[in-house]
């Protein structure tokens, strides 16, 4: 079974919108290096944002990223406990405020499942090049 949390996150837009909403964070060893944030509560179809599972691991003690997700550490300027994700678009931007202890806890876990540097052991390369290529 794969480690999955649902936290209720705070959902910045911009300086004057932000909503409360759920987010879902899953984890699959068959993918050891990924890890996948969706939104299951949202109207519309989104597909998950997929990124590195040391991204939100490496930013919850320094900033980390440098691409469409990146994660800040908590501080108390933004919130003593929480972490903060920034989701950049195509068209828009975004700030996820999540609570940082349920995040780490979840992270151990899979860490637990797939300890660092052994997702080369778990990674299915035959079946991960045919979804690249659009193979069956």
């Amino acid at each position: 079974m794969c480690p999955c949390l649902t936290l209720n996150v705070l959902l910045v837009l911009s300086a004057e919108e932000a909503v409360s909403l759920d987010v879902r964070f899953a984890y699959d060893a068959d993918d050891p290096l990924a890890v996948q944030m969706g939104f299951p509560g949202a109207p519309g179809h989104h597909p998950p944002w997929v990124f590195s599972r040391d991204l939100p691991a490496a930013g919850l003690r320094a900033p980390s990223g440098d691409g469409d997700v990146r994660v800040r550490p908590p501080c108390r300027c933004h919130s003593s406990d929480k972490v903060r994700i920034l989701l950049h678009g195509r068209r828009a931007a975004a700030v996820l405020y999540v609570r940082a202890a349920p995040l780490e806890d979840w992270l151990a876990r899979t860490f637990a499942l797939v300890p660092a540097g052994t997702e080369g052991a778990h990674l299915l390369i035959e079946e991960a090049l045919a979804r690249l290529l659009g193979r069956p």
